[in-house]
């Protein structure tokens, strides 16, 4: 019996195994061969490197050294052929294939601008820039490869064209503020939409732990190392296919994939040093003595009421930042494997990148891998993964103006009390320390995020494309806040112990048809429409203990009591159908056209749905007949758009009133949580996009210039209302807002490498100019937001969103040295009316300049950031230069302070009683935020050709690199780049309240491949 079952097993095998293979021979029956020569229309040579592609079929061919090309395997009947290749137009032509036979399609390429000849991504598919009629920036992997940074993001900065990028902070995995052509919502977030191999991914904060404002963004778990390029859509014609999300812009990222041929292997590493390449200049013990017995002198104290003793107070000067900041080490390490056969090609890497932050206490530490395999299952059938698994742990720590934080505690620390001694072996109460320890805190307390994300991706391509995506996403929290560290909550409590978790998903299903009907002639038409559905749930739990017993600590499950405890879930789903279509004109003119319909759940049943339809036109003029003695000389073509995008960027339940459970005195029962507003609508943006795109001499010169407007309406606000209702506010639709500005790009090829020269130099510059505008509000009712209750940032009717919002400093008294305020309202005395409007967040222009030389095997590549005309609220000072308010140590700003009658100076007197005006937050605290960053220097050395070979390698490289290496600016804090209210803030922006500094790494890399 058992053998009768092996005979009937191995039969069924046979079979199985039979099929395909006899499916094989039927279809090299029914198969052909195409062959030709792509040749250059300029030089009559041949053009290698050219992919030739059987249009709708995954079976494709690259040009040899000659330009000849074969295509076997082709089915038989009428087909099309499409060649394409940087720096030339693309090409197709119709062939009919019979079965055996060989048949020839020769092509004749003319060479273009390659600024206009590179294949950008567009959102469900891409297409060579020359027949894209939107604003599309893009950045390649070379631009953005062996950055010590540890999100693709942060990577991205002076980069682009329309696209500011700010650190906010210099925190290993801090989050990062994107913002596309500016901002343009007031509370339903700013940030763009990231797509991934065309599946939208997580990138909000999913923290529980709130550090003092610096946050982290689940966009830290992408890892550069796998990314192969980056396109931005920037305008309404670009992002409506993607509709309600896309009025911030959309981020395409398209991970590496394997080719046909030999099998590579590549290796990449480097490894680095970082340190703070500024401190801020603060008083020694005998000043910091001297300067608060003046505060005291000045308002009438006596002598004997002195806080310090001058000679015996002041003998000891500790180094405070000195303790909190160390040299930090930096890695990365890269594996990948790539290669394939005609029907199968594959990518596989493993990366660990690892970064020790510059202030104590702080690290980060991600592991990631990746698998992408494409197989061609017949000439038709095309089957592709993306699947990308990673691990982060991130030691966080507290800052941002935490009455606990590092950096914080180390600026406000009197200099003459000691960093170390106590039963801690820390200085604490009993040395005089007025706050908490801020090294005790990193060595003793802790807060440690884990993160593990599967993020992936299963599509067919035959007649329809097919894609299901997820991305899942799990975080763990654990924070122990020791009671060994005095003067902190934790040690009035026995330790304090925290824990939560999250977990977030979102699947993503589509299904689109490509298709490109035959016109003949000069006419191309390329159709696409689909649906997608995309179903989004979080769930999340924390418990807070306090009261632990020595050496039982850390575990929630060893404290005393439980005070504070939450669950919950939410969820949201979104509901697509969409459609484009692109037509051309002898590849002259050009007409796009899309259309998305979006439904919502966290609308109301009657504005569920959204709809949002784009239009872009592009005209090639270099190619007219009248242009003929442009064409010499130049490629010109110019574009203009229009469209419109919306904004869901609010909570899963606004539109409903919403009600949790509140049980009193062990009794259960249930209060209300929110007031709903079932008429809320989307938040829309229309924008018009005017473009040119220009190459002169041969490529040699490129030019992408856009004007664009773009204007925001039915704004999606939290009103306020009357408290009458038991409520203090509603969402609701009010308001708009205005964006208009240039964004400008150049590239030059200065010097053109050749064999016999060997010297080579290019230049990439980037600018962008923004102008930003509150056009409307609710009754034009102005409202502050700000940090730490101290509301500093305005939105009010035609001025620029967040700008700042305070009293107006006019200088010192020299009779007095009191700060003079100015008297806005007209009534007796300093009131809150009298604040105003004295500053703006927003530069005037920012961007981006590249250069890279080569010289035969060496390459050196510079970068250099810049931004102009951005204010900078220095919120620091309102502690470290508030003339002996605080016991805080001071600013030496100090030093220039106003002493006697006479005295001309901005730095009022020294007062104790905080009389002196010197507290007053006052535009005294505005500062220049322009600065000029040499942001890279890179030298690079490939080792020759012979000595790769006998090391058995292949373009091997080795590097030195130095990132951050100095700044430019007037800001006298630690980094112009800053924002410490985080990355998910819309009003309040340019604001430094102890931020963590950014560091200066060199690193040394090197990398091949066999």
């Amino acid at each position: 019996m058992m053998l009768c079952r092996l005979t009937r097993g191995a039969a069924l095998a046979a079979v199985i195994l039979a099929t395909p293979l006899a499916a094989r021979r039927a279809e090299a029956q029914q198969t052909g061969t195409i062959r030709g020569v792509v040749t250059d229309s300029a030089t009559q040579r041949g053009v290698p490197g050219a992919q030739v592609i059987v249009t709708g079929t995954s079976r494709a061919a690259l040009t040899s050294d000659l330009g000849v090309y074969m295509l076997r395997g082709v089915p038989v009947g009428p087909t099309s052929v499409r060649v394409q290749r940087l720096g030339f137009a693309s090409a197709e032509r119709r062939v009919t294939v019979v079965a055996g036979d060989t048949v020839t399609a020769d092509f004749t390429v003319r060479p273009v601008a390659a600024l206009l000849s590179e294949v950008v991504s567009v959102g469900y598919g891409s297409s060579s820039r020359q027949n894209v009629s939107s604003a599309i920036a893009s950045v390649s992997s070379e631009e953005i490869a062996n950055t010590p940074l540890a999100g693709v993001d942060a990577a991205l900065q002076g980069k682009m064209p329309g696209v500011q990028v700010m650190q906010n902070g210099g925190n290993p995995g801090n989050g990062i503020s994107l913002r596309i052509r500016g901002p343009a919502s007031i509370n339903a977030g700013n940030q763009p939409l990231y797509v991934v191999d065309g599946v939208p991914i997580h990138q909000d904060n999913f923290t529980q732990l709130g550090l003092g404002g610096q946050d982290v963004t689940a966009l830290s778990g992408l890892n550069p190392d796998e990314v192969a390029s980056i396109d931005v859509l920037k305008d309404a014609a670009a992002t409506a296919i993607y509709g309600s999300r896309g009025s911030n812009g959309v981020v395409l990222i398209t991970t590496r994939r394997g080719q046909a041929g030999k099998s590579k292997i590549t290796y990449s590493a480097y490894y680095g040093r970082q340190k703070t390449n500024k401190t801020i200049g603060l008083l020694d013990a005998k000043q910091y003595v001297a300067l608060m017995n003046e505060s005291a002198l000045n308002d009438g104290y006596d002598v004997a009421d002195y806080d310090f003793v001058p000679g015996v107070d002041d003998a000891n000067t500790y180094d405070w930042q000195g303790a909190v900041f160390r040299g930090a080490p930096v890695s990365d390490l890269q594996l990948a494997s790539s290669g394939g056969s005609d029907r199968i090609q594959y990518y596989m890497s493993g990366s660990s990148f690892d970064q020790t932050g510059i202030v104590i206490g702080s690290r980060y530490k991600r592991q990631a891998g990746r698998v992408n395999l494409d197989f061609a299952a017949t000439d038709k059938l095309l089957l592709r993964t993306s699947i990308g698994l990673t691990r982060e742990n991130n030691d966080r720590i507290e800052g941002d103006g935490s009455l606990d934080g590092v950096l914080t505690n180390a600026i406000g620390m009197q200099p003459q009390m000691p960093i170390f001694g106590g039963s801690s072996g820390f200085g604490g109460d009993a040395d005089g320390l007025r706050y908490s320890n801020p090294v005790a805190i990193a060595a003793l307390s802790f807060t440690n995020l884990r993160t593990m994300r599967a993020l992936g991706n299963i599509e067919g391509r035959y007649t329809f494309t097919d894609r299901v995506g997820a991305d899942v996403l799990g975080l763990d929290e654990l924070q122990w806040q020791s009671p060994r560290v005095d003067g902190t909550y934790a040690a009035s409590a026995n330790g304090v112990g925290k824990t939560d978790h999250t977990n977030a998903t979102k699947y993503v299903l589509e299904s689109f048809l490509t298709a490109s009907p035959r016109l003949g002639g000069a006419h191309q038409l390329s159709i696409i429409g689909g649906t997608s559905v995309e179903y989004n749930k979080s769930d999340l739990n924390f418990i807070r203990g306090e009261g632990f017993t020595s050496g039982f600590t850390t575990y929630v499950g060893n404290a005393a009591n439980v005070t504070e405890y939450d669950g919950s879930a939410t969820e949201n789903n979104l509901v697509s159908y969409f459609s484009r279509a692109n037509y051309s004109l002898k590849d002259r003119y050009l007409l796009s056209a899309s259309f998305r319909a979006d439904g919502s759940s966290r609308f109301g049943q009657a504005n569920r749905w959204g709809y949002f339809p784009a239009a872009s036109v592009g005209w090639l003029v270099s190619d007219e007949s009248f242009a003929a003695p442009l064409a010499r000389y130049a490629t010109l073509k110019l574009r203009g758009s229009f469209g419109i995008t919306g904004n869901q960027g609010i909570g899963d339940f606004a539109s409903l009133s919403t009600a949790s459970g509140a049980p009193y005195s062990g009794t259960p029962g249930i209060a209300l949580g929110a007031l709903g507003n079932p008429a809320l609508r989307w938040e829309s943006t229309s924008e018009f996009d005017g473009g040119m795109d220009l190459a002169l001499f041969g490529g040699r010169l490129g030019l992408i210039a856009d004007y664009y407007r773009r204007h925001t309406t039915d704004l999606l606000v939290q009103r306020p209302i009357s408290r009458v209702s038991g409520f203090t506010s509603v969402w609701d639709n009010v308001g708009s807002i205005t964006n208009q500005g240039v964004d400008l790009g150049i590239s030059t090829v200065n010097v053109q490498s050749t064999p016999s020269r060997g010297f080579g130099w290019t230049t990439d510059l980037n600018l962008t100019f923004n102008r930003n505008k509150v056009d409307e509000l609710y009754n034009n009712q102005q409202f502050t937001d700000g940090i730490n209750g101290r509301e500093t940032s305005i939105v009010a009717v035609g001025q620029p969103l967040g700008a700042f919002y305070m009293y107006k400093f006019d200088g010192v008294d020299p009779a007095t040295g009191d700060a003079i305020i100015r008297d806005v309202d007209g009534v007796p005395g300093i009131t809150a009316s009298d604040r105003m409007i004295v500053g703006n967040p927003q530069p005037d222009f920012y961007g981006g300049l590249t250069n890279v030389f080569t010289l035969r095997n060496f390459d050196l590549r510079t970068f250099v950031q810049f931004s102009k005309g951005n204010d900078i609220f220095n919120m620091m000072r309102i502690f470290t230069d508030d003339g002996g308010c605080s016991y805080d140590n001071k600013s030496t700003i100090i030093l220039d302070r106003w002493q006697k009658p006479g005295d001309v100076t901005n730095t009022p007197r020294m007062s104790y009683d905080c009389v002196s005006g010197a507290s007053l937050i006052s535009s005294r605290f505005i500062e220049d935020g322009s600065y000029l960053r040499i942001g890279e220097v890179t030298l690079s050395y490939r080792l020759p050709n012979s000595l790769a070979a006998r090391l058995g390698m292949d373009n091997a490289k080795v590097s030195v690199s130095g990132r951050n290496l100095h700044t430019f600016t007037k800001y006298t804090g630690y980094n112009p780049d800053v924002n410490s209210a985080g990355s998910d803030a819309n009003v309040v922006s340019g604001t430094d309240y102890y931020a963590y500094p950014l560091a200066r790494t060199i690193t040394f890399g090197i990398s091949g491949g066999w």
